[in-house]
């Protein structure tokens, strides 16, 4: 996504996939901007005619696309031309056809493309049989020959660039299991990208993902995500659900829920796109997510809390008192000595990263 400028809140998107086993998880960015000029709700393409007090908020297109069982593309670049990619990944899409042969028939059949309309693409499959596999395409370059697990694409921070060998090293240490691995892969990337609700704009920038294993494609699941300062001197979260290949993103700062779709199904979808948008603002329920994603606003502590019985009460973490936004956390004395504890490795790399997981 071109960055056209801070004042009409336009988002650089950021892109990854990562190969891990017999998995592939595949995570991006989604920007919700507070507008000062009046416009209309955006939820990719379409639009709802919906205000937010104070300004009004655009969301940008969820460039994570499910094409098929097992099969998923992240994408980066020209919009218009990536749709037409994906149509056509869609259409010569089929069980004897493999990613790789696909890739190289995009190159073939629709290039040569303009330079001025660059676009790369992160293909994320799984088999039943257990195999997987990511790729690393662009219209400049065609498929990459290279068998690297991990790829960037989009316009990655200077902290994402140098975060890659680190987090590489703690999950290759950490022997992480698959399902476990998404939830920890957003969660550090989302600690060091830019927190604009920190800097007193109304809502901000998500990073969300989804996996795919065993031919089957398993979005993130639900998710709060909660930013605090040192002590808690102010904190806030958004609360993630990824439903029908969509995204609804509750924030507690403007008590909103913003839905990101793939810019070509919300002109068809927008209806119930905005009422299923309106459901999960009327039935939030926050001892029914499964992750509680905890980031320091200042230092990169992140802690990770994954719910595995939903039906009894968290031992770790409460919410309390949610009316137009505000809330109140109740936090066990063990995670928040985890919440506030300072960094012993600061000076172990060009990222200071802390990460904690608990099972509750």
């Amino acid at each position: 996504m071109p960055n056209s400028g801070a004042e009409r809140g336009v988002r650089v998107t950021y892109c990854a996939g990562w190969k891990y086993k017999n998995s592939v998880c595949l995570l991006a960015n989604a920007g919700a901007v507070n507008y000062v000029a009046p416009v209309r709700r955006m939820a990719g393409d379409g639009e709802s005619p919906d205000d937010v007090e104070g300004g009004h908020v655009a969301a940008s297109p969820l460039r994570l696309v499910a094409l098929a069982p097992g099969v998923a593309v992240a994408y980066a670049g020209d919009a218009d031309l990536a749709e037409q990619l994906l149509d056509f990944l869609r259409e010569q899409h089929s069980p004897a056809a493999s990613p790789r042969e696909l890739l190289t028939r995009l190159t073939i059949e629709l290039g040569p493309f303009d330079a001025g309309r660059e676009v790369a693409l992160l293909l994320a499959s799984s088999s039943p049989e257990g195999e997987a596999e990511l790729l690393h395409w662009t219209t400049s370059d065609g498929l990459d020959a290279s068998t690297s697990d991990f790829h960037q694409i989009g316009a990655p921070t200077p902290h994402h660039a140098a975060l890659t060998p680190e987090l590489r090293g703690a999950l290759a240490a950490g022997d992480m299991t698959t399902d476990r691995l998404l939830p920890i892969l957003t969660a550090v990337v989302q600690a060091h990208g830019e927190h604009v609700v920190a800097k007193g704009l109304q809502v901000g920038e998500l990073i969300f993902g989804l996996r795919t294993e065993q031919g089957a494609i398993a979005w993130q699941d639900d998710t709060h995500v909660v930013l605090y300062e040192p002590e808690f001197a102010f904190s806030t979260h958004v609360s993630v659900r990824a439903r029908d290949n969509a995204i609804a993103a509750h924030s507690a700062f403007t008590n909103e829920v913003s839905v990101f779709a793939p810019a070509a199904r919300a002109p068809a979808h927008a209806q119930r796109l905005d009422a299923w948008r309106r459901a999960v603002h009327a039935a939030r329920d926050p001892d029914r997510f499964r992750h509680w994603v905890f980031i320091s606003a200042g230092e990169k502590v992140v802690t990770l809390v994954i719910r595995n019985e939903l039906e009894r009460e968290s031992r770790f973490v409460r919410v309390a008192g949610i009316n137009q936004g505000k809330f109140d956390l109740s936090l066990s004395p063990e995670l928040t000595a985890l919440l506030l504890r300072p960094l012993h490795n600061r000076d172990q790399g060009p990222v200071p990263l802390h990460l904690s997981v608990r099972e509750d």
